[in-house]
């Protein structure tokens, strides 16, 4: 599973990655110290089986856009913590999910 997010919510995603550590869930995640942006980003989905969004307070920035669209020409299931204020792009999530219901859905 690749997670990405809004690099404002650095905090959350930290917190979201140790829960899945604990969790013994195999994941990569969004890194601000990789030096190739977005290109870095696509390559983790393109290894990733599912997308999770952290999104708090429905928050999208551009980039994570761009994942999510990858994403879904790739084929990939994406999911989101909250809904998306842009009908055409929560039209292409496979659904809104707490971090426990994800953590649920990828041990099932």
């Amino acid at each position: 599973m690749y997670v990405c997010g809004s690099f404002k919510f650095s905090r959350e995603l930290r917190e979201l990655e140790k829960m899945l550590r604990e969790s013994d869930v195999d994941f990569i995640a969004s890194d601000e110290t990789d030096g190739r942006g977005i290109r870095g980003c696509l390559e983790r989905i393109d290894r990733a089986d599912v997308v999770y969004v952290l999104n708090p307070g429905g928050y999208l920035g551009k980039s994570v856009s761009v994942d999510i669209g990858y994403s879904y020409a790739k084929g990939k299931p994406v999911y989101a913590l909250n809904t998306i204020d842009d009908p055409p792009v929560m039209a292409l999530l496979a659904g809104v999910l707490s971090e426990r219901k994800l953590i649920e859905l990828l041990r099932a």
